[in-house]
């Protein structure tokens, strides 16, 4: 089997920064809540040393094998103390932006790509081998992964985003429910991961193409 090795780079460079910049969204929005919790264990950023030091096998040897394989997965997490907000947002408020913001990061990743590619496109570089191939085939790259972490992370599931921001917004009775999912947390989590891919794709596909129709760029 050929491996394209630039392509394998490319991939896993999109992907360890896509789960950064991912991270540095709730450390951010936690930050700018009032909770420094992220920012003084030095994670209020997009630089992925920190993470790759904290998370060696999630962040760095998964990512490398799924380059060679063509799978999408890497995994970080932002501590966060929702006691530290500011008073004036409630836990539940505080926890549904602070967990929104990761994969809001991501969706706005894949927007600047498809700002890239226009670009590219206006200055009519799309055929340059030198500049404009290259930048193409990054852009398609931060378009797609970051589309992929974006509605993987935003499924209901724990402990992907979509399960806290979930239950962020249903009211409180249904707390019994959300303590019984999370104890069945790695067994479903591990079903998703499976299966993930097929419940994803149709939205993912339908994104994909309607940002770039969006940008007239199909």
């Amino acid at each position: 089997m050929d491996i394209d090795i630039a392509q394998v780079v490319v991939h896993l460079f999109v992907v360890i920064m896509s789960v950064s910049i991912h991270e540095f969204g709730h450390a951010w929005m936690a930050f700018k809540l009032g909770d420094d919790t992220a920012a003084r264990e030095g994670r209020l950023t997009i630089n992925p040393l920190p993470l790759m030091q904290a998370y060696p096998t999630s962040m760095v040897i998964l990512p490398v094998l799924g380059a060679f394989l063509g799978v999408t997965f890497a995994y970080a997490a932002t501590p966060v103390s929702l006691h530290r907000v500011h008073r004036k947002w409630s836990m539940r408020q505080a926890n549904f932006l602070i967990t929104a913001a990761g994969p809001a990061m991501n969706f706005l990743m894949a927007c600047i790509g498809v700002g890239v590619l226009a670009v590219v496109h206006r200055l009519g570089m799309s055929e340059d081998p030198n500049w404009g191939i290259p930048i193409g085939i990054l852009a398609h790259a931060m378009i797609y992964l970051n589309l992929v972490l974006f509605f993987f992370n935003l499924l209901p599931v724990p402990p992907l985003d979509g399960f806290s921001v979930l239950f962020s917004v249903l009211p409180p009775r249904f707390d019994g429910v959300r303590h019984q999912l999370e104890q069945m947390g790695f067994m479903l989590f591990m079903i998703v991961f499976l299966v993930g891919g097929r419940l994803i794709s149709g939205p993912l596909r339908a994104t994909y193409a309607w940002l770039l129709q969006t940008a007239g760029l199909l």
